[in-house]
């Protein structure tokens, strides 16, 4: 692990919501369709996936270079692990051994700080790096798969979609990524073939 400059200031990286990494993981959508749709196309969607999502991207992160395909290759490990649990399935070694391994290339947390009325891990700064860059994506992983959220990792209903997601309804059920979208499209489609066949 890099060692910080004598007298490098602090990064600080948002303790952000424990579902992160599905959202990282459904930045290929439509994995049922034909093509899927695939939102990080360059570095430069990965960057801007990153600062949208709350990650530090500052001026030497944006000059990495040839992440891309380390980033995907990391997402769909996320996506297998997590798409097995909402399966009921137990994950695959190697995606669970790639997710280990990204998680032992991010900075470990160690310090809360408290700015602007909201908490953040300080970490030491470290040399840009597609780990350090999405450490907050793989600490997610981490405290999903270990906490008392994992009974509720869901993968959308629609096999055009396949979103995952975190099923935060009172009764444990929900069967949707959205029920404005893919929701209302299953009824939708219902609709059509209960009146076509009638």
């Amino acid at each position: 692990m890099a060692v910080p400059a004598a007298g490098a200031t602090p990064a600080l990286f948002p303790a952000d919501r424990i579902d992160l990494c599905l959202d990282f993981a459904n930045t290929l959508s439509w994995r049922g369709s034909d093509p899927p749709t695939e939102r990080l196309t360059s570095n430069d969607d990965l960057l801007a996936w990153c600062a949208a999502a709350g990650l530090t991207v500052d001026p030497a992160t944006r000059r990495l270079t040839s992440v891309l395909g380390a980033a995907i290759g990391l997402r769909e490990a996320i996506y297998r692990v997590f798409a097995a649990v909402a399966q009921g399935k137990a994950p695959a070694p190697a995606d669970l051994a790639q997710l280990n391994q990204a998680l032992d290339r991010a900075p470990p947390r160690r310090r809360l700080q408290r700015i602007e009325g909201r908490f953040v891990w300080q970490v030491d700064r470290l040399r840009p790096s597609l780990a350090n860059l999405l450490a907050p994506v793989l600490w997610s992983a981490g405290d999903l798969l270990a906490g008392q959220h994992l009974g509720r990792i869901r993968q959308c209903a629609n096999d055009k979609c396949r979103w995952l997601f975190l099923d935060d309804s009172k009764s444990g059920t929900r069967r949707w990524c959205d029920m404005r979208s893919c929701g209302n499209r299953a009824k939708a489609q219902r609709h059509y073939q209960r009146h076509k066949s009638g």
